[in-house]
């Protein structure tokens, strides 16, 4: 079983080195084009793919060799962050209802890349390089786009392998074929099958991202800046691995979406969030993260916080997915957690505290104790709060003689920063007021 399942291991990177390899990260461009090369992907169906399940398993699998051949950034603020920034474009794709997961690699390298399935990996050297939230936005819906068109599905079906699932479900089981799986891995990296339309699927990508990042509220200029990094970073020694020097540049990718703009999406390149006060603290963040801050986080989560039971002046960060599930209980599935957090919300009792997003742009808090939750209102006949950008939450528990407020710090809709207050009175948390 142990060489079975050693053989497997095999497949899977055998198809994740190549896809690192033919990232756009790494040499991002292709071939120009005298007609907008876009137009190709505007009425494109999608149906040759593999069945999700499918997709999800061979996912799982890539995500288990990934884990142990990598160290992840595991702190809250900077995982839960990029998952919020992620999820906020996912949200406008075209496949909005897949679970999307995202994880951020301990690499000082230009990178990141999907195995499908909604998993998404971005080096810790790329964050970095990001100057703009937008930045990252692109970077982020780009990889949210292979995932939309169905790009590793498609390989997986149109080489026909299907066959590589079950024998890795199999060879897991004890019921695999040794030579069953080698062979698959030979044919797929040898011919290179799966990756002879990958320029195609990184413009396609690029034209998904672009609409996605829009609809997400980001100013488009943001990915044209994002492809000016990349070429400038690509003429610094060293930056980009010199294996890559003979790919094309990143000037052709940002002439495609200069284009789209100019044609189809005039006046976004003006409009939008370009970059907040969140990504300018979690690339601080990320400049003093100590050793104990990376790991391997387990599959089902990825955030690696540790979430207090009991109540601190700030509380603490919680698991996005623990914030999902409670939007599930509401029916608010679509929506995009903004930023969750655990701590003493009552004087006595822990709960946890969430703000996120709905798909029609409005802002909601909610705060769940054992499965109860109660609404964060302003006014009593709105359910949501007139916020823009949050930037931070906290419990706040100087006072001994009165209960803990809750505080939300963001900026409101004409782009006033403030800071709004609730406080438990015995049956709700009441609106104290903002400063």
């Amino acid at each position: 079983m142990n060489r079975l399942f050693k053989n497997s291991r095999l497949v899977i990177w055998a198809f994740l080195g190549v896809a690192l390899l033919t990232s756009p990260w790494y040499f991002p461009g292709s071939r120009a084009a005298d007609d907008n090369p876009y137009d190709k992907f505007r009425e494109k169906q999608r149906k040759n793919a593999i069945r999700e399940d499918d997709e999800l398993k061979f996912s799982e699998a890539a995500h288990q060799e990934i884990a142990k051949e990598n160290r992840f950034i595991t702190d809250s603020q900077v995982v839960n962050y990029v998952t919020d920034v992620g999820r906020r474009c996912a949200a406008r794709s075209e496949r909005p209802n897949l679970n999307y997961q995202f994880y951020v690699i301990d690499n000082n390298q230009i990178n990141a890349f999907t195995p499908g399935g909604g998993r998404v990996y971005v080096y810790s050297g790329l964050l970095k390089a990001c100057t703009t939230e937008g930045q990252l936005a692109a970077v982020l819906a780009h990889e949210i786009g292979h995932n939309a068109g169905y790009h590793v599905s498609s390989q997986l079906k149109e080489s026909q392998t299907i066959g590589i699932l079950a024998a890795i479900a199999g060879a897991v089981a004890g019921n695999g074929t040794i030579g069953n799986i080698t062979k698959a891995a030979t044919g797929l990296v040898a011919n290179g099958y799966l990756f002879k339309r990958s320029r195609d699927a990184e413009r396609e990508a690029d034209y998904l991202g672009l609409y996605d990042m829009k609809s997400a509220g980001y100013n488009t200029e943001e990915m044209n800046n994002m492809f000016r990094l990349l070429e400038s970073l690509g003429k610094k020694p060293g930056a980009i691995d010199k294996i890559f020097a003979s790919h094309p540049p990143a000037t052709e990718r940002l002439a495609n979406t200069q284009r789209e703009i100019t044609e189809h999406l005039v006046g976004s390149n003006r409009q939008g969030t370009s970059t907040t006060a969140a990504f300018d603290a979690v690339k601080r963040r990320l400049g003093s993260l100590p050793a104990s801050a990376t790991g391997t986080p387990p599959p089902a989560s990825s955030s690696g916080s540790s979430a207090s039971t009991g109540g601190t002046s700030a509380g603490a960060d919680a698991d996005v997915r623990e914030a999902e599930r409670v939007l599930d209980r509401l029916g608010d599935r679509s929506s995009r957690v903004i930023q969750a957090l655990r701590g003493n919300v009552t004087g006595r009792e822990s709960g946890l505290v969430v703000v996120y997003q709905q798909r029609d742009g409005g802002v909601r808090g909610v705060i769940d104790i054992k499965g109860l939750t109660y609404e964060l209102k302003i006014n009593a006949n709105e359910r949501s709060l007139p916020l823009r950008d949050v930037f931070k939450l906290r419990i706040r528990d100087e006072y001994s003689n009165q209960n803990p407020d809750i505080v939300v710090v963001s900026s409101d809709r004409n782009n006033q920063r403030r800071r709004d207050f609730w406080r438990w009175d015995g049956r709700n948390f009441r609106y104290i007021g903002t400063d």
